[in-house]
């Protein structure tokens, strides 16, 4: 059996906080896998657990969590690779303008979880006016910035 993986352990967090589990309830399901810890489950394990959760979210938030993946996905895919030739340097991918707003709406510390807070926060550090305009070097400057709010 393969491991339980980063995301799955962020996935069963965020259904945890959805669905308001006490740490009881919590423990229970997972009592049911024979583990204290969502660490200690395997791959498949995880992956039968967020099944299960996702089944007990109210319809409108699981149609919610699926239209916002699919949107996220496709955000900032038709920016591609792009160079910078006055500057000489990549601007960022759209991977890694997307792992910036995922860190910036998951961040306990952030107080407004919405777009345009982010780009305010963003142009605020890098200086750029546009998502679009933040350059690869930014990127490790923007995320450390979220990370110590």
């Amino acid at each position: 059996m393969s491991q339980i993986n980063i995301t799955q352990i962020s996935k069963i967090h965020v259904l945890k906080n959805q669905l308001h589990l006490s740490d009881e309830e919590y423990g229970a399901a997972l009592e049911g896998y024979g583990v204290t810890t969502s660490k200690d489950l395997s791959y498949e394990q995880a992956a039968d657990l967020i099944k299960k959760l996702v089944k007990l979210l109210p319809k409108e938030l699981r149609e919610n969590q699926d239209q916002r993946r699919k949107a996220t996905k496709q955000k900032y895919d038709g920016l591609g690779i792009r160079w910078n030739d006055k500057l000489r340097e990549h601007f960022a991918t759209p991977k890694q303008l997307r792992m910036l707003e995922a860190i910036w709406m998951t961040s306990p510390r952030v107080e407004h979880k919405n777009e345009d807070a982010f780009k305010k926060f963003v142009k605020r550090i890098s200086g750029k006016e546009k998502l679009e305009w933040v350059m690869m070097n930014d990127v490790r400057k923007i995320k450390k910035a979220i990370e110590s709010l």
